[in-house]
């Protein structure tokens, strides 16, 4: 059973939460390393269902060396 993708439109707002799957694609970071932050307590994945998530405010302020004002 193959993975349903949604299509991406111009007008669509960018995402609040990604996978951590998607991490790569989206921050350029392999998932290794973001479950290797994870664990240190530098970023945060949150759980939904059998889902992994990231944040992408806290994920652009982590990349940027800034606080989270999320």
């Amino acid at each position: 059973m193959s993975e349903a993708r949604t299509v991406k439109r111009a007008d669509a707002p960018p995402p609040l939460y990604v996978r951590v799957s998607d991490a790569q694609e989206v921050f350029g970071l392999h998932r290794a390393t973001i479950y290797r932050q994870a664990k240190a307590g530098a970023i945060r994945i949150y759980k939904r269902g059998g889902a992994s998530l990231l944040s992408v405010a806290e994920m652009r302020a982590w990349i940027e060396g800034r606080p989270s004002d999320v």
